[in-house]
Parts: C-alpha cells; structure tokens; sequence
C-alpha cells in the first residue's frame, strides 16, 4: 500500500461512525475495528452526532464488543478514518494521519448538496468557487477533489466503482487501497441452508431503489407477484429473500449494495440496472445478460428476463454461483486486507 499510511507503528487507530445509526456504513466501521483489534491493532470506534446520556452503539452491533473513544487525540502516531459522507471531520486535525473509506460514491456528493452528475464542475477550481458560493463554510470544510493540502489523505474504496471515480479525479493508485465488507457469517450458513427451499413465484424489490422504473415493469406485468422490501422486521426481510425466485433492483448502486447479496446467497436469481457498482463485474459478478440499462426501450428485454428466471429458475439459479461464492468469501478477503492495511503501518 501507499507510503502514507507506513510509519514505527500507530497508537490509536480511530474509525469514525455516526452515532445510534443501524445502516450499513456504521456496521462496515464495527467490522473494520473488530478486524484490526484481533490483528493486534488498538482500534477504536469513535461516534460524531453523539447525545448526551445515549448509547451510540445501535443495538444489533454490540456483539462486536468495540471500545469507543470519547475524542480523538491529534498526533502523527494515529491514523483517522472517515467515511465519504464525514470528510469535514478531517479538517479538526492539522497532525494525526487522515484516510477516507469510500463506502459509496453518491452520498459523498448528496451530502455537498450535489448529485453525481456535478463531479466534473467540481474537479475545476473555479466552477467550484462559483458551485460554493453562497453555502456555508461548514460544507466548504470538506475534502474536495483537485483541492491544494490533500496529497496526504489515504484513499480506501469499498468497490471498484469507487477506484475508478477516484482514478477518474486524479488520485493517484498508490493511495487507493482495497477495504470492501461482509455479510454476517451467521446469516450466510442460514441462507445458504434455506437456498435449497422450494422458491415462490415473486418478484421482491426494495422501494426506494429506482422505484420509477420499477413501476414500469411492473405495469407490464400485470399477472406477477412484486413484494417490496418495507415495513418489515429484520427476520421478515429474510423470510422474503430466502422465498423469492428473483430479485431486482434498478437502483443507483452508490456502493456495493447488501441486499442484492443477501438475496444472492438465499438462492434468489438477480436482475439488476448498470448504475454505480452495478457496472462492474468486480461488485456485481453476474453474467451480463441479467444487466440491463435504465430506459424504457429495455423494458421488453427485462420482461422476457424477468418470466425467464421465474419460469425456469432451477436451472438459472445456477448462474449465480460465482457471485455466491464472491459473497462467501468476502469475510477472508476483508480480513486480509486489513491484514495489508497493519502491514504498512
């Protein structure tokens, strides 16, 4: 990895994480400090958006049992990690050595009141004096690509549709390194055990992924059983994933999304768009006639794929097993990485 994060050996390694929260971005901070405490390090969570007299761990992460760190201590002999949406936190230390866990892409820009389509406005110094003006100095606190002062940050993506925006801003590949993440263990020995389940007839979608489109599709076709992913439990959401024959989902993949593995692994045939990570055969390990682009032209071509992989779905299931054993093994693969990550620093 890059020469900025080699040094005699960090004290602290700090992992920051919004407090309370139970997505997918404070778990990956969890997974992260459990690895590296077992690997030796003395990794801490550190919560920003803390209440007093609350406990900022959500509940279902305990089980990581991490130490949470009340500040953070401001020298070269530490290392922080921020995710994409928190970038302004680095801007609070001048000395201790800065990373960003690129989780997404989209919520870095959704946070600065963008969308992705403004990356490239914000690449040019001045189109994004004139993009900033008018908001406040909080958000101009963040890391910006292309800004003078940030050649020492460390770059760690969750997919490759991360590395390749960041190749695509001039960071340098040097300071880029591979950290993704992992489905529960518990949850992939289950799944796998209810793969084999006798499957429904029914199409599960998650409502607030490209919901538009969804909608078309699903005028076309009447006669299906669409099931959206919403006012459910945890274990309900299972019970769907590990019952359905397919899942789709057209969304923008600002990340290598969990749901599509969690219905990958429970036996689910996946249908996807080409957004974000979806693009990508190295997030996204499904044979590319089960990806397909977000216009209305397409619409037939999905139909015909969708009553294909219901209609034949013993034999298309099988299509999926490269993904299913990307999925399996991710739990190695972050261990390893982390392992990388110690190695250098």
């Amino acid at each position: 990895m890059s020469e900025l994060l080699k040094s005699s050996g960090y004290k602290t390694i700090y992992v920051a994480a919004p407090a309370g929260a139970p997505s997918g971005g404070p778990e990956l901070a969890q997974q992260l400090v459990h690895v590296l405490r077992t690997l030796g390090a003395n990794a801490q969570i550190y919560y920003y958006h803390r209440e007093p007299g609350v406990d900022p761990v959500y509940k279902d992460f305990r089980v990581y049992n991490n130490p949470c760190a009340d500040n953070i201590v401001d020298s070269p002999e530490n290392l922080l990690v921020v995710p994409e949406t928190k970038t302004n936190l680095l801007s609070d230390y001048l000395f201790i050595k800065k990373s960003i866990w690129w989780m997404s892409i989209d919520f870095y820009y959704t946070v600065l009141g963008f969308s992705v389509a403004d990356h490239k406005a914000l690449a040019n110094p001045i189109r994004r004096f004139v993009k900033l003006l008018g908001k406040s100095k909080k958000l101009q606190r963040h890391f910006f690509f292309g800004r003078k002062g940030v050649n020492d940050i460390f770059h760690l993506v969750q997919s490759q549709y991360a590395r390749e925006h960041l190749l695509s801003k001039n960071i340098p590949d040097k300071q880029i390194g591979y950290l993704s993440d992992y489905l529960n263990a518990d949850f992939i020995r289950d799944s796998a055990a209810a793969a084999d389940r006798e499957k429904r007839d029914i199409v599960v979608y998650n409502p607030k992924k490209g919901l538009f489109y969804t909608r078309e599709l699903m005028s076309l076709m009447p006669d299906v059983e669409f099931i959206a992913i919403e006012n459910m439990s945890r274990i309900e959401v299972v019970e769907l994933l590990q019952t359905a024959k397919l899942y789709i989902d057209f969304g923008e993949h600002p990340g290598k999304d969990r749901i599509p593995r969690e219905a990958c692994i429970s036996g689910a045939c996946i249908i996807t768009g080409k957004n974000g990570s979806a693009k990508y055969a190295e997030d996204v390990p499904i044979p590319e006639e089960f990806k397909f682009e977000r216009v209305s032209s397409e619409l037939p071509r999905v139909v015909e794929k969708v009553r294909h992989c219901l209609n034949d779905y013993n034999t298309l299931r099988e299509c999926f097993e490269a993904y299913r054993t990307m999925i399996r093994g991710e739990q190695e693969r972050f261990r390893e990485d982390a392992k990388r990550l110690l190695e250098c620093i």
